[in-house]
């Protein structure tokens, strides 16, 4: 009885132990981001939109996982594309997305991001809070729900003082297929990368 105790235990400990390495991978890939992204701002002026962009492609290509961020914003009208199709919204979703970070982000005024707190979720998911806090304005609360892909922990969504980035997406994604098709879809999205490009706001 005693021994079977001991191994109860045990099994706990690891599987405690395992959460908490899995939830600091995670912790770790928002962490990078954010770390990025501040220090893009702090150099917002000197890099230029170009260079704010070149500092961010690579970090947002590693901790997002824009497959699945695809996918999901493209519901059930994913299934009706082809490969190419597929490949071709995926390398231009993460185009726009990190076209957007460049854009938004573009100046420094003391902003920090301040980790609250993690909860874990089914499929093998977690949701990770922060708040960017600036002198004198209101945090903004962003959340960061993260998938395992290939062992490897990965953004799926953004959700800002309540607001889903994925959710609006798919909003505005599968209604433009719906009225106008694909291509123009990929040449709405063109567009908006184009705006970001010349300092234009215009969104889709």
């Amino acid at each position: 009885m005693y021994f079977h105790s001991i191994i109860g235990i045990l099994l706990l400990c690891l599987a405690q132990f395992s959460y908490a390495e899995e939830q600091s991978g995670a912790k770790q890939t928002v962490d990078n981001l954010n770390a990025t992204i501040i220090e893009s701002m702090k150099n917002a002026k000197q890099l230029g939109y170009k260079g704010r962009y070149a500092k961010l492609d690579p970090v947002i290509k590693e901790t997002h996982d824009f497959g699945t961020i695809a996918q999901i914003a493209l519901g059930s009208h994913w299934k009706t594309l082809n490969d190419e199709q597929k490949k071709t919204f995926i390398d231009k979703l993460t185009e726009l997305s990190i076209a957007t970070y460049a854009a938004q982000f573009d100046g420094y005024s003391g902003e920090e991001f301040k980790f609250g707190s993690e909860q874990g979720m089914k499929s093998n998911r977690v949701t990770l809070r922060y708040e960017l806090i600036a002198p004198k304005e209101k945090p903004v609360v962003f959340e960061y729900v993260l998938g395992q892909n290939n062992g490897q922990w990965s953004i799926i969504n953004i959700v800002v003082d309540g607001i889903s980035d994925l959710a609006l997406k798919k909003a505005q994604y599968t209604s433009i297929i719906e009225r106008e098709g694909f291509d123009n879809l990929l040449n709405k999205l063109n567009q908006k990368i184009t705006d970001y490009a010349n300092n234009n706001g215009a969104s889709t």
